[in-house]
């Protein structure tokens, strides 16, 4: 396509697949981990006889709100370098998303492709943006770990809000010139924390959904582990790896048992493919369709 990696290696591809199909048998045995446990079987049937509204448009919401966020992300660490508006970069957050659920994983090489094509963003810097949006998700999630970790093992609670607080201060990058290093990277970490503190509300919201009142540290510390075990590239959006790392990480926490970690992430992960299945399907079209035309600019068009 014009000069951009559209594939990849057999042994990458290969790989993909077999993360595909870890994902999948990790998810399976989750759930017959669940069935398994009368314990938690029994809470889970009593909280969904009578599910709270409230959760599930918080978990809703912040599912939603996330689509948002991780464009904004992405947004302010491309936007220097070609033609890209705020909601197309969400719409390929979007797409990207469903599609990275495929075998082969193909959401990362269109989101290239597009950014190329359509916006003028080279492949070079588009991956590096990838690899920069990685090490800004790890170093909120790291920030919120520590932020967590003073408010519930110390008595300095102020310390751990003012911690909470402090990321949004980037969002001062907002105002004003936005062409230097500093303030690119700003406003990317605000964006990203805003995602972050939705990953709280949300693990909140879906522990409420099993019957489970977990404090906000405690889902401040699911969202840590559930968003870095999301950046696990053996497979796509962390199918698997996040059930398991959100449910093995309770007990260890001392903040909720492992089955019903599982049965709330399962529940998440509900929530997320009811979601990025229809959007996800829109903005696949939308993009696909803005892709077809650029070629077939390109193609017309005198080099």
């Amino acid at each position: 396509m014009n000069g951009v990696v559209t594939g990849s290696t057999p042994l990458r591809s290969v790989g993909r697949t077999l993360g595909l199909a870890l994902g999948v048998t990790l998810v399976a045995c989750a759930l017959v981990a669940i069935m398994n446990s009368a314990p938690a079987l029994a809470q889970v049937r009593r909280a969904f006889a009578a599910p709270s509204l409230v959760a599930g448009l918080v978990a809703l919401a912040a599912a939603i709100a996330s689509f948002g966020f991780s464009g904004g992300m992405f947004f302010a660490l491309l936007r220097n370098h070609g033609s890209l508006r705020f909601w197309q970069m969400v719409k390929l957050v979007t797409a990207s998303g469903l599609l990275n659920y495929a075998p082969l994983r193909p959401g990362l090489v269109g989101r290239v492709a597009y950014q190329q094509l359509v916006c003028g963003i080279t492949v070079r810097r588009s991956i590096w943006a990838t690899l920069e949006a990685g090490v800004v998700s790890l170093a909120t999630a790291l920030w919120l770990a520590i932020a967590v970790t003073v408010v519930s093992r110390t008595d300095a609670r102020a310390v751990g809000a003012i911690m909470v607080g402090a990321p949004a201060l980037a969002g001062l990058a907002l105002v004003g010139g936005r062409s230097s290093w500093w303030k690119v990277h700003a406003e990317a970490v605000f964006w990203r924390w805003l995602d972050v503190l939705a990953w709280t509300a949300r693990y909140w919201a879906v522990f409420a959904l099993i019957g489970v009142d977990l404090p906000w540290e405690g889902a401040a510390a699911a969202a840590c582990v559930g968003l870095t075990a999301s950046l696990v590239p053996l497979v796509g959006n962390g199918l698997g790896i996040r059930e398991w790392a959100v449910a093995l990480a309770g007990p260890w926490l001392g903040a909720w048992p492992e089955d019903l970690g599982l049965a709330a992430d399962l529940v998440n992960r509900a929530i997320d493919l009811a979601l990025i299945v229809p959007l996800g399907l829109v903005a696949t079209v939308s993009v696909a369709r803005e892709l077809r035309e650029a070629s077939r600019v390109r193609r017309v068009t005198p080099q």
